[in-house]
């Protein structure tokens, strides 16, 4: 099986996915399908142990959803979520966190959007101390709608959730460590030994090793599903509203007007506040 956003390596009981979908490394719908099918290929391999996804682009982890692609979705039945409750984001990282092995995300450069909505649904987050989390979907007239809402309250509390998403600036990893969004940040030269040599740790488990510890899990997070499928119901209904209002419509055309194009997409909270008044 081969993919286009994305490049495979197996070692041993170790499978690498490398993101790689130039110019910016930005989830559009194909990478978004692809990931569901690799995932339903992990759900039935039973060598893979433990998935490691990094990048290849230094200075773009997963840059946020295309613009472009959520126009397109937005615009196309075909492409809207068949149930109005849980969008295609959200279930995503849902059969993500659903699958038994232990995924972890190694993250430099820039991971925003719907990057951050992604990772947190895998087991464990690693990252460089000068990587940059980011939300940046209320500058924009929306909330994060792909599990990022909900999922940053439940890691940081809805203090600090409430302060990263309505800020929409850039956090260090150095921050996001702090607010329980990323287990441990590095330095950029310990980054790749620490999460290989965790790898080869849990590599060295047997699957019903994992499988105990993930059966324990699910008892203790059980009372939350509910609460969690009406948060994401929540979202989903928070969206339906910016999008039926002004202030999303423009913040929209303004984005598309520079192309997403990397120069901006460098420091995107930058070029969404240098946006005239009236469209925030």
């Amino acid at each position: 099986m081969s993919f286009s956003t994305f490049s495979l390596k197996q070692d041993g009981a170790v499978l690498r996915v490398t993101l790689s979908n130039p110019p910016v490394n930005l989830m559009n719908l194909q990478m978004t399908e692809e990931l569901f099918q690799l995932s339903g290929r992990l759900f039935v391999d039973q060598e893979i142990k433990v998935v490691i996804i990094d990048s290849a682009d230094p200075d773009f982890f997963i840059a946020h959803f295309d613009v472009e692609d959520l126009v397109k979705s937005a615009s196309d039945p075909s492409k809207a979520s068949k149930y109005p409750d849980i969008n295609a984001l959200q279930s995503l990282a849902l059969s993500w966190q659903a699958l038994p092995q232990v995924t972890i995300a190694k993250v430099a450069g820039r991971c925003r959007g719907a990057g951050l909505e992604f990772i947190l649904g895998l087991s464990m987050r690693f990252a460089r101390e000068d990587t940059k989390f980011c939300a940046p979907e209320a500058s924009g007239g929306f909330l994060a709608c792909g599990g990022g809402t909900t999922r940053v309250a439940l890691a940081a509390g809805p203090a600090r959730a409430l302060e990263f998403l309505l800020s929409a600036r850039d956090f260090s990893g150095v921050e996001a460590e702090r607010y329980g969004l990323i287990n441990r940040s590095l330095p950029a030269s310990e980054l790749d030994a620490y999460v290989d040599d965790l790898a080869q740790r849990i590599a060295n488990r047997s699957v019903e090793v994992v499988a105990m510890h993930r059966d324990v899990f699910k008892q203790a997070y059980s009372p939350m599903v509910e609460p969690l499928f009406a948060a994401f119901a929540a979202e989903n209904e928070g969206l339906r509203k910016a999008m039926a209002g002004k202030e999303f419509a423009e913040g929209i055309e303004a984005i598309l007007a520079l192309k997403q194009e990397r120069d901006y997409e460098l420091d995107l909270p930058a070029t969404i506040a240098r946006f005239p008044r009236s469209q925030q």
